[in-house]
Parts: C-alpha cells; structure tokens; sequence
C-alpha cells in the first residue's frame, strides 16, 4: 500500500451512508485477494469494493508520501547493516541513531495522527490504520539494540538520543515508552558488555535519562 485518497473514501461514505474500516495503512504488504476493510452495513461491500479499488495506490516499494515509519524504517536497516561484522562501521551506526533521536523529538509532541475520518456533519465514516508514537520508538530502537550487542558505544547513543527526546515529552504515557527502551538498552550492557568500564559508562548514560524522568515527573506533581 503506498497511498490512499482518503478524502474521497469519506465523501463516498457520507453518500452512501456507510462506515469503512481500513486494516491496512501506507507501507503494509498487502496480498492479492486478502481483505483490506470491513464495511457496515455488509450488504454495501460490493459497492465500496468498487470504490476501494479507486482510492489507493499499490506498487513494489514503499514510499514516504504518507507513510512515516518508512524513514525511520530506512535509518535503522543503514544503521544494522553498518554494524554487521562484513561492515563494522560503528560511526555510520551512530550518526543514524543522531538522526532518529532528532525525528523523535520533534515527533513527541507533533504526531497526532487521525484514526478516525467524519463527514461535514461528524458522523463516523472512515476508520483509518496509523502508527502510535510508542510504536515509532519501538521502531526506531528495538532493532539496533538487538545489532548492537557488546557495544558500549552505540548503547551510550541511544541512551543519549533517548534523554533528549525525554526532555520534549509532555505525559508520562509519553515518557515510560522512553524508559522501558533505555531499561532494555541496560540490561543488555548488562548481560553482553565484559568491560566493567565500559559497563558504568553506560549506566551512568542510563541514568541520565532517569534524572531527567524524574525531574520531569517533579515539575507535573508541583503545585501550580
């Protein structure tokens, strides 16, 4: 799926008087002849069938129209393909763990997708699939910690780039996403890096990120 007319799906249910429920958003693999929605009332599938057909745009590859998570996709796949062994280029790693750190804070508090699509007169009409903030960090951390066994350097730059996201969080939903990422990031210098110096570098990054929880945490509990 590379892009969907969804303005146009709005207007067709709002005539035809029906809700569409997408399962799919830009960047999904979709197989031919799988489902892509679900339609209420039923007996109108058919007919939105037709129209769904019209209203988005397939091909081979993904593409950053509207599809966020393909960037953030891209940093990482460069930054574990430079920490394979063929490769081993820590700095290339490390700059792309810069970039998704910056992506994030301005993400933090700018990404307020829309799930749900109402006609003029605010009935429900489209339900639309859309990645969640927590999800864009899973993405954007999950696969190069597991890259990055063994490796101080690159643990203490996402630790790094998770502290600074932090300082742009608003709610604590926002901030524990950045904690269990930092805690995981812990546990495995625990478990992979053999150097006891390179160990507390990488705690003390940790507990960067803590301070500045609970800082944050401090300033919402005061009094105004």
């Amino acid at each position: 799926m590379q892009f969907i007319r969804l303005r146009s799906l709005v207007r067709f249910a709002e005539g035809a008087n029906v809700v569409i429920c997408l399962n799919h958003r830009p960047g999904h693999f979709i197989v031919q002849g799988h489902p892509i929605g679900t339609v209420w009332p039923p007996e109108a599938a058919p007919r939105v069938n037709e129209v769904l057909g019209r209203a988005h745009i397939t091909g081979p590859y993904r593409t950053l129209t509207q599809d966020v998570s393909f960037g953030i996709d891209q940093l990482v796949e460069i930054a574990i393909r430079a920490l394979s062994p063929a490769v081993n280029d820590t700095f290339t790693a490390m700059t792309c763990v810069d970039w998704l750190g910056d992506n994030l804070c301005k993400i933090v508090n700018q990404w307020h997708p829309t799930r749900v699509h109402r006609d003029n007169q605010g009935f429900i009409r489209v339900i639309a699939a859309q990645p969640s903030y927590d999800r864009l960090v899973q993405r954007s951390f999950e696969k190069i910690r597991e890259a990055s066994s063994g490796m101080p350097a690159i643990m203490i730059r996402q630790l790094d780039a998770l502290a600074k996201i932090m300082t742009e969080t608003a709610t604590m939903g926002q901030r524990r996403v950045l904690l269990d990422q930092a805690a995981m990031i812990q546990r495995a210098s625990e478990r992979s890096v053999p150097e006891e110096a390179d160990r507390a570098d990488v705690r003390r990054s940790f507990d960067a990120v803590l301070m500045i929880e609970s800082k944050l945490a401090d300033r919402e509990q005061a009094p105004p």
